[in-house]
């Protein structure tokens, strides 16, 4: 299922790579950072959509937690809530799962439909390891049935550094990774908030909503948890009145 090697590859690779990885050096918030790695790996393997689903620390259920689109966003909260798809074998197993044509159709079928509907053809999923346990899945979606050549070494980087940055690496013991992965749910719960906020006051899709918070949290400097909460509390405050 690969396609010829792409020459560009390893300079765009290596530049999105420093680009995830420079807000680990000063305070950063996690879904901000995630969302903004997802994109960069995009841009690297030229995936037409990508998100991230977690195991939830109080029952290992998965949960929705990241996405570059609306469209992401739906594949991975059906997979989340069904506990099915190419993402709860990678967790569950601790290993890529590459699915993708009739293979894909014959075993998610209900997926399957999704998931052609939405316009994605295959999906890569990538464990997000940390000393051992599986936390969750790195999902990558292609609108056609070919990758780039050496793609998977690079989506398995990207995964890597998702999970350093929910866990923000260093001598971090279970307790504080359980926190971790609780706050950034929270966060999530926030940022779903704030995109219904500014759909229905800009009347927009919400596509577009979210397109919104990431380009006023990028033209604020500031992290899209903070901008999205500052949407939803000015709503809240104007409710109280």
């Amino acid at each position: 299922m690969n396609s010829q090697p792409d020459t560009e590859m390893p300079e765009r690779v290596v530049r999105e790579l420093a680009a995830a990885v420079a807000p680990l050096v000063a305070d950063h918030d996690v879904l901000g950072t995630v969302t903004g790695l997802l994109s960069g790996c995009e841009r690297c393997l030229g995936a037409a959509g990508s998100g991230i689903v977690v195991s939830r620390p109080d029952n290992k259920r998965l949960e929705f937690l990241a996405a570059t689109s609306h469209r992401a966003e739906d594949i991975e909260l059906y997979q989340a809530q069904t506990d099915e798809g190419p993402a709860a074998d990678t967790v569950a197993g601790g290993r890529p799962v590459t699915a993708g044509g009739d293979a894909f159709t014959e075993r998610w079928p209900d997926l399957a439909r999704r998931f052609h509907a939405r316009g994605f053809r295959s999906v890569y999923a990538y464990p997000m390891r940390w000393h051992g346990e599986v936390l969750g899945a790195l999902n990558l979606f292609f609108a056609g049935d070919t990758i780039p050549a050496g793609a998977e070494p690079v989506a398995q980087a990207f995964s890597d550094i998702a999970t350093v940055v929910i866990v923000h690496s260093g001598a971090v013991s279970k307790t504080e990774v359980t926190a971790q992965l609780r706050a950034a749910l929270s966060d999530r719960t926030v940022i779903e908030q704030a995109k219904g906020v500014l759909a229905y006051t800009e009347d927009l899709t919400i596509d577009a909503a979210f397109d919104r918070l990431l380009t006023l949290a990028q033209d604020s400097d500031r992290s899209l948890s903070e901008v999205a909460a500052e949407i939803v509390d000015a709503v809240a405050g104007r409710v109280k009145r």
